[in-house]
């Protein structure tokens, strides 16, 4: 740098007060602005997530609403409803066609339907990802037509609903297993955990730690569960003595056995979980688990579990949930609101 560089930059007109005060001014205008812009966006979205939940019955929110499902390919579950202690069929559906006041839904695994379903009352539940989270939403209904657009496939015509119904609390809806629809259930923690090369072969696993078997052994119990996570409860009795510890981030398997009603089968589940909380109810004398689902297994091929040794062991899906254990819980919560709904 040479002497005129030198002279030239201490001969450089300063910043004025007034200036500053200008700059500052516009600096503190843009800061406001941008912090309303985010508030106006915040309502907006929270205004949105009220929109969308609870009891819907603004025609432009539902038709929004389906028509998320239908670009989600969401599955529709229907079920017949019937009298008190029949069994409610139920059938799986797939999104065929959203029009002006009526929707279509394809049958799966169904060639054709009888006309004698045509009346029927049925009741409708799916589920449509929002915001990062999965809604479940039911509606009642009745089949208005049957179609066969081609051969093998058949489709039912529902009119639009007027009324949408989300009875999910949380971000996965919790129940307690219903007494007449657990079958049974065992843990696997800490050295009775199968090595992970032997994760399919059930005749390489250890027996379980803990077995839940009504009417015959509780050693634990599940508190309640969705299909993403579950709570168990484990008697003080039992923790003390089999000299049980159990700590957050540690690995459990959980297996369940539940019954089917609508298809008559038993489902067996195989669940691998990471605790995410500990704490002890000392009034109960109980010490809970909190526990989300990182994998889930089935019997390989999908017989009766009875007959196989080999599980296959799947990833959880993207809505977070074991999407099978999912409708199993909505079918269930749908029968607990029927005959009791103040609780649910």
């Amino acid at each position: 740098m040479t002497l005129q560089d030198i002279q030239q930059f201490f001969n450089m007109p300063t910043v004025s007060p007034e200036g500053i005060r200008i700059w500052l001014w516009c600096l503190g205008i843009s800061c406001i602005f941008l912090l309303v812009v985010f508030i106006i966006k915040l309502l907006f979205s929270l205004r949105d997530r009220r929109h969308y939940t609870g009891h819907v019955i603004d025609e432009k929110t539902i038709r929004n609403i389906l028509n998320s499902a239908f670009d989600q390919r969401s599955t529709f579950e229907v079920q017949v409803q019937s009298a008190p202690g029949h069994r409610r069929p139920t059938l799986r559906c797939s999104p065929e066609y959203l029009g002006p006041g009526s929707l279509s839904l394809e049958i799966s695994g169904l060639k054709s339907l009888s006309d004698a379903w045509r009346g029927r009352d049925i009741t409708v539940f799916f589920r449509v990802k929002l915001n990062k989270e999965v809604v479940f939403y039911t509606f009642d209904s009745v089949v208005d037509d049957i179609r066969q657009p081609e051969q093998n496939v058949c489709n039912i015509v529902l009119p639009l609903p007027t009324t949408l119904e989300n009875k999910q609390k949380r971000a996965f809806l919790r129940i307690a297993p219903p007494a007449e629809h657990f079958l049974g259930g065992a843990i696997w923690h800490s050295r009775f955990m199968p090595a992970p090369e032997k994760l399919n072969e059930l005749s390489l696993w250890p027996l379980p730690e803990l077995l839940c078997l009504p009417n015959r052994l509780m050693q634990f119990k599940i508190a309640d569960i969705s299909a993403g996570g579950a709570r168990i409860s484990i008697p003080n009795g039992i923790i003390a003595e089999r000299n049980l510890q159990f700590f957050t981030v540690e690995q459990i398997i959980l297996m369940i056995d539940l019954n089917d009603p609508e298809n008559r089968k038993r489902l067996r589940f195989w669940l691998h979980c990471r605790i995410q909380n500990v704490w002890a109810d000392h009034s109960a004398r109980l010490l809970n688990l909190g526990m989300q689902f990182t994998a889930w297994a089935r019997p390989r091929g999908n017989p009766l579990p009875r007959e196989t040794d080999t599980i296959e062991w799947l990833r959880i899906a993207i809505s977070s949930e074991v999407e099978p254990l999912g409708n199993w819980i909505m079918r269930r919560h749908l029968e607990i609101f029927r005959e009791h709904p103040e609780s649910a």
